[in-house]
């Protein structure tokens, strides 16, 4: 029986503790981040290249691809959470823009990314695409609010490095969308 009353004196010291402690300002809080990036269109981007005037002076897809996101920071207690803001990156899943059959690669380089927004006070940067992460938007901490919203891609090929004299085939390459926090 005295266990009995042992284990009960403890688990109530626990308990006083417990309820204690977790209201008092300064404690240490987590962070619950939600982030949600989806496409709603123009998820496959084809660039069909039918004359000569297009091979020399490339093609533009304006406004080719739709992403919304979601982001919210907010700590335990339902007040701002840790970040201090927020950003989109792309990136190439490879070093190369790959061809189908025989041709040789094409660079990375042969295409720009340019985005808009209708999310408003974000900073926004066209690209020349690389295998590496690049910020394309970026936003600043919304405190405890969520930041929603859309970010229109338009894609070029060709344009800033002209591709007369490449071997006509079928390429590929996928690019990679991440939506992620910004920490201090």
């Amino acid at each position: 029986m005295a266990c009995w009353r042992w284990f009960i004196k403890v688990f109530l010291y626990f308990l006083t503790i417990l309820v204690f402690t977790a209201f008092i300002p300064g404690r240490v809080m987590a962070q619950n981040i939600t982030k949600r990036i989806w496409v709603t269109s123009g998820g496959s981007v084809a660039f069909n290249f039918k004359s000569l005037t297009e091979y020399s002076s490339g093609k533009t897809l304006s406004n080719w691809t739709r992403l919304n996101i979601h982001y919210r920071d907010t700590s335990d207690v339902g007040g701002d959470g840790t970040s201090i803001g927020w950003k989109v990156m792309v990136r190439a899943s490879a070093a190369t823009i790959q061809s189908d059959g025989a041709a040789p690669n094409l660079p990375l380089s042969s295409i720009q990314i340019k985005p808009t927004s209708t999310i408003p006070g974000v900073n926004i940067t066209d690209i020349t695409l690389t295998a590496a992460d690049q910020n394309i938007v970026e936003g600043n901490d919304p405190g405890a609010l969520p930041v929603t919203g859309e970010i229109v891609i338009t894609y070029e090929c060709g344009t800033a490095t002209p591709l007369l004299g490449k071997q006509p085939d079928y390429y590929f390459v996928d690019l990679i969308f991440t939506l992620v926090e910004v920490n201090p």
